[in-house]
């Protein structure tokens, strides 16, 4: 939003996550009045929360839209569908129960929604990739009832989370204790990162699979390059998660400042100090190995702390869609904007 008394000209995405993506918007701005016969020039020192550049930007536009993603906290759940807790030892269990899948849906009861990032390709001792749904039915049929319910959405955590080559991972004498094994973008074994036409057929492999484009990706192990983010923005998807969080649909990747991931047991009220979203995540082992009732905990904590919402990575991309306002006679005109809460920050 502009004050029309400034200048005539629309932000079309002023819809920013944090403090290192306002700040391009900023120093447009800042050349725009340094140029322009316009008092308010933006100057001094950059402001340290995305709360304390809302209001400098609503201190000198006059007012500014974004959505309302206060104490919300995106869920994360990794590995469902993958071969890993059955092959490294160190990560061994059982897949989910029953009781476990319906304790997470009970936990969300009320609450909100949770991104699955799973793997559709199910690697066997002999190195062969089937289809994990052959595999693990129980594990699929109760996601793919939660996606029904419109409890979760499927997102890509690798096609296999395992290397690539499964065959030489068989032959391996290490393929049940190096964990080097189970990475599967940029496994650790290689000292140059594989191509992004590489890395883009694992990711379109887990789109055929699945049948869907899915909205966000978490890389195996939290092993990647910049090939692997070249490869999602190719494939499609507008957010990629790795302790910070990348938006992959903007020119170039962009990264954030303030939203961060904590482990899912590590709920606390400072999490929620800015007005940014946080994303906490977990494993599908923590509930087999904890028992059915740990994800309830750990929910009743984030609640405890704050949290007033959970969403989905596809809920948070959605968020962050283009907002179209105006601001007419000091009263903020939304003509445009996504089907979420908006907060009005208005000098």
């Amino acid at each position: 939003l502009v004050n029309r008394e400034c200048l005539l000209f629309e932000v079309h995405q002023l819809v920013v996550a944090n403090v290192a993506a306002f700040f391009p918007l900023v120093f447009v701005l800042a050349w725009r009045f340094r140029h322009r016969p316009v008092v308010g020039a933006l100057v001094g020192a950059p402001p340290e929360s995305a709360d304390e550049t809302l209001l400098l930007l609503a201190e000198r536009l006059g007012a500014v839209v974004v959505p309302d993603l206060r104490r919300t906290l995106v869920l994360r759940l990794d590995d469902p569908g993958a071969a890993v807790k059955e092959h490294l030892s160190s990560w061994a269990h059982q897949p989910m129960s029953a009781a476990d899948w319906q304790a997470l849906w009970t936990a969300l009861d009320g609450f909100g929604r949770v991104s699955v990032f799973c793997c559709p390709g199910y690697v066997r001792a002999d190195g062969s990739v089937v289809d994990s749904r052959a595999a693990l039915p129980d594990e699929w049929l109760a996601l793919d009832e939660a996606v029904a319910a419109g409890s979760a959405d499927l997102e890509c955590h690798g096609f296999t989370h395992m290397h690539p080559d499964t065959a030489a991972w068989a032959e391996s004498a290490e393929r049940h204790e190096d964990v080097r094994w189970f990475r599967e973008l940029w496994p650790p074994h290689l000292a140059e990162e594989p191509s992004v036409d590489a890395q883009e057929g694992r990711l379109r492999a887990w789109q055929e699979a699945l049948g869907t484009a899915g909205s966000s990706l978490v890389a195996p192990g939290e092993e990647w390059g910049l090939n692997t983010l070249a490869a999602a923005q190719r494939a499609g998807f507008r957010l990629f998660n790795s302790w910070g969080l990348c938006f992959l649909d903007r020119q170039v990747p962009t990264w954030t400042s303030g939203i961060g991931s904590p482990y899912l047991d590590e709920a606390d009220p400072s999490w929620f100090a800015d007005c940014l979203p946080q994303v906490g995540y977990w494993h599908d082992r923590d509930m087999v190995v904890n028992g059915p009732g740990w994800i309830g905990e750990q929910v009743d904590a984030w609640r405890q702390s704050g949290a007033r919402r959970a969403i989905s990575f596809a809920d948070l991309a959605a968020a962050y869609a283009p907002i179209d306002a105006a601001l007419v006679d000091r009263e903020v005109v939304v003509r445009s904007a996504p089907d979420v809460p908006l907060r009005v920050v208005q000098a």
